[in-house]
This record gives C-alpha cells, structure tokens and sequence, in this order.
C-alpha cells in the first residue's frame, strides 16, 4: 500500500476513519483476537516500528538517557526525543497510561514466578512418600 499524504485527506475525514479503525480495535474481545486483528493489518515493519517505540517509551520511563536507549535499541536521537514528546504530551497522559501499564505486567510476571516456583515444590514434594505430609503442611 502507498502512502498517503495528510494533505490529501480532510482534516474530517481523517478523523472519521482513524475513528473508525480505533472503535474497530476497541471493540475486539480478546487478546487473541486483538494479536490477530493487528498481525493480518500491520506488516511486520510497521509491527517493529510501533513496538519499538513502546520500548522506548519504556526505557524513558525507567530514566535511561539518551544513549542508554540508543546504544540499546540502535535508534537515533531524533526518534527518542519524538517519542519522549509523546510520552509528555496531553499533559503527561501517555507517560501515565504507559507507567500503569508497567506496573500491572510487573505485578502480573511476579504473580506467574510465585505460581511456577510453587508448582515447581509442589511437584517435588509429591515426589515422595513421605514429603506429603509437608505439602499437606503448607497448603500446598
């Protein structure tokens, strides 16, 4: 598909079919569904490219500087510094949403540890007879 030029485009028009396609995400059901929706509509460089400033947005939140990101990632300058203009736009809304984000999938990766390493004694003091009874001990 080519490009298109925003100057081609009504500034209503736009509005109406990025609003569309915003209503259209919204609406999925399931994260699978949203995986699919996004993997069929986006070729895989735009996949990258949005991915990748999610990372750095990311990276921006942790207060890495500039060519902590850069020699990370391999992006240049200019791509940080438009991506930090994101991240502090509508009055920090982005940064906001992003920082929630991070904090529920670190709530969320501590969860499924304390579950492996449980199911992981679980499955060692089933191992033997006579570990039962600390497995009946702790709740296991």
């Amino acid at each position: 598909m080519s490009k298109v030029k925003l100057t081609s485009i009504s500034q209503k028009e736009r509005m109406e079919i990025v609003g569309d396609l915003f209503d259209l995400v919204y609406g999925l059901k399931t994260k699978k569904e949203t995986i699919d929706f996004l993997v069929g509509l986006l070729t895989s460089s735009e996949s990258l490219m949005l991915a990748r400033r999610v990372q750095i947005a990311k990276k921006l939140i942790e207060e890495k500087t500039y060519q902590e990101i850069r020699d990370d990632l391999k992006v240049s300058y200019n791509t940080i510094n438009i991506v930090e203009q994101w991240l502090n736009a509508r009055k920090g809304a982005y940064r906001k949403i992003l920082t929630n984000w991070l904090k529920e999938n670190k709530k969320q990766q501590k969860q499924e540890n304390k579950n492996y390493k449980r199911n992981n004694y679980t499955s060692l003091l089933d191992r033997y007879p006579q570990h039962r009874f600390l497995k009946d001990l702790l709740g296991l």
